[in-house]
């Protein structure tokens, strides 16, 4: 079991989330299925869709999904969707590659590790209990998950775009 937490310290060390912003600030990205200028994404409404419905299985903390890179996107979520961006700043997020509180020792099983539903949810708690957001990976994927009401704005069609490539 040591070997695996261990294993999973190292693999949430491979990407930094200042590798994606300015110094101070950081774009979040989110698809929704709402057309509007401006569109408050809810963690209360998690678990309403297929996708969070997937992931209140790991963890019934409520939040909201931002990619950071729209190359990693997933063709499922941003297809037939409209695009969301905010900006927040770097101080708002955890960085729970790095956990540099050791929130992850803290409330890790010391059999079992970290449990869905269980210790993930004791993680997230923690973390909501002193940052807005968090930000994590997983493979081929750097995520941030945000634990209050954001509003974002739309991103005009040519933005959108230039920002999803040829991908």
């Amino acid at each position: 079991m040591k070997l695996l937490f261990e294993s999973f310290k190292e693999f949430l060390k491979e990407e930094d989330i200042e590798n994606y912003g300015d110094g101070s600030t950081v774009t979040l990205y989110h698809y929704a299925p709402v057309d509007a200028e401006s569109l408050t994404i809810d963690p209360s409404r998690f678990g309403g869709s297929a996708f969070s419905r997937r992931e209140k299985e790991t963890s019934t903390v409520p939040r909201t999904f931002f990619y950071l890179n729209l190359d990693q996107r997933e063709p499922f979520v941003s297809q037939g969707r409209v695009l969301y961006k905010v900006e927040v700043p770097l101080t708002s997020l955890y960085n729970l590659k790095r956990d540099p509180e050791s929130y992850i020792e803290q409330v890790r099983h010391p059999t079992y590790g970290l449990r869905k539903g269980i210790e993930f949810d004791d993680l997230l708690n923690t973390i909501k209990e002193k940052y807005p957001g968090t930000f994590y990976s997983i493979p081929n994927m750097d995520i941030v998950n945000w634990f209050e009401p954001v509003t974002a704005t739309k991103v005009p069609e040519q933005e959108r775009k230039e920002l999803e490539g040829a991908n």
